[in-house]
């Protein structure tokens, strides 16, 4: 029985690593896909005990106090908040992938598990990557967009917001690996090739503002912990010099930018429209929050609360889905807690990164930039891909910190090592 248990346990484990795999490589492609991945991943991984047998070291992790803490404060914001029952189901099934976070940290103690994870999301990125490029030339059937030519918007997958978000970890990735690549000259090129191309597609081939505010602010995280003295300051000024080139020759950035501030100067007259909208969903929202700013409205009460507060026409439809805002989101809803501990799942990588090594260094705070700056003008916990990206990446990066950077006597845990022979002045003699 004890034998069949163990073997048991041992097979749910493989069956959760596997589907795991399945999520990363599928969430940025096909969202069905993911969820029922993400599901069994789940199951499997309780089934697999690793949870409890692995907590000593998990519960070190901040990600997963904060990511449990953040769920359970949406528990508890059941029982005062005025929501429909429909809108509580929905909260409580967006954030439902926070509980992941302990059994995936949990079930990822082998790197080479870690590796296999983050290779399936690559994949995914570079098929997105070179569908966008495809697109220019012929008008792909999976293709969100039928725009033909260089400039046009080639959105490939879910809205141009999510890919960029995507695309701009990607780039960084690339860039990660270029630099760790090995001495082969051809290895590095290709690595800083898709990073160059996978940035292009962002400022040359999307109509998003959300991917140039992002991609800039990851790339100055990445090369402040890149490079060091003169090399700092050469690569910075090249990135400089970058962005200048990108916004004298891609006419798309310049409208987009020149629209936005028109759309910034015309906020008050309350004309729906992307950047004038984000700036009366935060006022608006601020006004709910400061309402309660200590328990906030309860879960799942933003909708019908926001419809009350903004009479305006059109606005009502326009704005209930979230605020364009996590921090006010998590504020509005379940108070000035809600939004401490998405502090601390932001601070999370962060934190990790203090003992890394330097290449997990600059992953964990590139990805920590992208979450905080995107979170400002989106809900990235709420939107359903971007919510998996965030999700997925913070829990194999913490992981990758967690286990990479253990000391030697921490590792492997204790269920998973095999026993070691008596020392020889201790083994009786062979006579």
């Amino acid at each position: 029985m004890t034998f069949d248990t163990r073997r048991m346990q041992a097979l749910s484990e493989s069956a959760a690593l596997v589907c795991l795999v399945v999520v990363f490589l599928s969430f940025p492609v096909a969202m069905a896909l993911a969820y029922i991945a993400m599901a069994l991943a789940l199951l499997f991984g309780l089934l697999s005990g690793r949870i409890w047998q692995r907590w000593p070291t998990v519960r070190r992790a901040p990600v997963v106090w904060a990511a449990l803490g953040l769920y359970g404060l949406m528990l508890l914001g059941i029982l005062y908040t005025p929501a429909s029952h429909d809108d509580i189901v929905l909260h409580l099934s967006k954030y439902s992938k926070l509980l992941l976070v302990p059994v995936c940290i949990a079930l990822l103690a082998e790197s080479a598990w870690r590796r296999r994870c983050v290779n399936a999301f690559v994949l995914a990125m570079l098929f997105i990557l070179g569908s966008v490029y495809a697109n220019i030339f012929w008008d792909l059937p999976w293709s969100r967009t039928h725009n033909l030519g260089w400039g046009q918007d080639h959105t490939v997958i879910g809205d141009y917001i999510t890919q960029n978000v995507m695309m701009t970890f990607f780039v960084v990735l690339a860039l990660d690996r270029g630099l760790r690549a090995s001495a082969a000259w051809w290895r590095r090129s290709a690595w800083w090739l898709a990073a160059l191309m996978a940035a292009l597609s962002i400022t040359h081939l999307s109509s998003g503002r959300t991917g140039y505010l992002l991609l800039m602010v990851a790339l100055i995280a990445f090369l402040l912990l890149a490079a060091q003295g003169w090399k700092r300051w050469l690569a910075l000024g090249i990135l400089a010099l970058g962005l200048v080139t990108v916004v004298a020759t891609s006419t798309e950035v310049q409208e987009r930018v020149k629209l936005g501030i028109t759309e910034a100067r015309n906020s008050k007259s309350m004309e729906i429209t992307s950047i004038g909208g984000r700036i009366n969903f935060w006022k608006n929202t601020w006004s709910l929050v400061e309402q309660k700013p200590i328990t906030g409205w309860g879960t799942g009460s933003y909708h019908d609360t926001w419809c009350e507060e903004v009479t305006a026409e059109g606005w009502c439809a326009f704005g209930r889905w979230h605020p364009h805002n996590q921090y006010l989101f998590l504020w509005m809803e379940n108070g000035i807690l809600g939004l401490l501990a998405f502090l601390v799942l932001i601070g999370a990588p962060v934190w990790a990164a203090r003992g890394a090594q330097p290449h997990q260094r600059r992953l964990l705070l590139s990805f920590a930039v992208i979450l905080a700056v995107n979170s400002l003008i989106n809900a990235s916990l709420w939107s359903s891909r971007e919510s998996h990206f965030f999700v997925m990446l913070l829990i194999v990066l913490c992981a990758d910190a967690l286990y990479g950077s253990r000391r030697p006597a921490e590792a492997p845990p204790a269920e998973a090592r095999p026993a070691k022979a008596p020392p020889a002045e201790a083994r009786p003699a062979v006579r």
